[in-house]
């Protein structure tokens, strides 16, 4: 008889947008036992506290986006008729390439970089390449928020930072389905990191508490805004409004319903059809 085939590794898969509080997450998931890639996109100007990405998936990403006619300020979705299903065998290839690099061994890990929200269908069978098993986390933050820093930080307009927001959210929803997935709200990991770890079933050491307490409080937050502000912001599309409702209620309510997601993309991809580059 065959033995039994290894067991897949565990990966978490941080799928969120820019200035969504994805690197938060990140350090708190590493402070308790998640691996971090081994060579890391250096802190900037931006997150002092650092990105803990790994640089060779942000190499890969940038080549991957200006392949399919975009780059990360660009809500337009990628151009895939660039690189059909036959063709991508050797970007795979080297995006698992780079996950071997970036997490040697075989201990679980959390892979995040924002720009795979909208890169999944690569992704993905590179961790399959790599024996990895995903688990998804989607982490959101109230979009006039996110807006308000790619205003501030890139000098992005607020109508197409919620644009990008929308769009890497539609992409990593849409594309994460068949997964095991939950969403986290960066106030709720704010507020009581303690009960999200503990609702997510994601490890939790006592050791290190007193510094992801310290590391959040460190954690600046200047743009804030509330539920309310955004549903009465008569600036905001409506279906912006209808996924963050959907979203912000998961969380109480596990399971995510895809019809605001659906109506959301139908309209999405009218109005970036023929939207100028960024």
């Amino acid at each position: 008889m065959d033995p039994d085939p290894r067991p897949a590794r565990p990966a978490v898969l941080v799928l969120g947008m820019h200035r969504s509080g994805t690197s938060a997450l990140t350090r708190v998931l590493a402070l308790h036992g998640l691996a971090l890639p081994e060579r890391m996109v250096k802190p900037g100007q931006d997150n002092p506290l650092g990105f803990w990405e790994s640089q060779a998936v942000v190499d890969v990403n940038q080549r991957l986006l200006a392949r399919l006619g975009r780059r990360y300020d660009d809500p337009r979705p990628p151009q895939w008729a660039l690189l059909p299903v036959e063709a991508r065998e050797p970007i795979i290839a080297e995006a698992a390439a780079a996950l071997a690099e970036a997490f040697p061994g075989d201990t679980p890990f959390i892979l995040k970089e924002p720009r795979i929200c909208r890169l999944l269908p690569i992704w993905l069978p590179a961790l399959e390449r790599l024996g990895a098993a995903p688990r998804v986390l989607l982490p959101i933050r109230n979009p006039l928020e996110v807006a308000q820093s790619l205003l501030v930080r890139n000098r992005i307009s607020t109508a197409q930072g919620l644009l990008l927001w929308l769009g890497h959210v539609l992409a990593a929803e849409r594309d994460s389905r068949h997964l095991p997935r939950a969403v986290l709200h960066y106030d709720d990991l704010l507020a009581n990191w303690r009960g999200q770890l503990a609702r997510l079933g994601l490890p939790f050491r006592r050791e290190t508490a007193l510094e992801t307490d310290a590391f959040l409080s460190a954690s600046l937050r200047h743009h804030e805004a509330s539920t309310d502000a955004l549903l009465r912001d008569a600036t905001v599309p409506g279906p912006i409004k209808r996924v963050y409702a959907e979203l912000r209620r998961a969380p109480a309510e596990p399971g995510l319903d895809p019809a605001p997601f659906d109506a959301a993309a139908s309209w999405f991809h009218a109005i970036t059809a023929d939207a100028p580059a960024a």
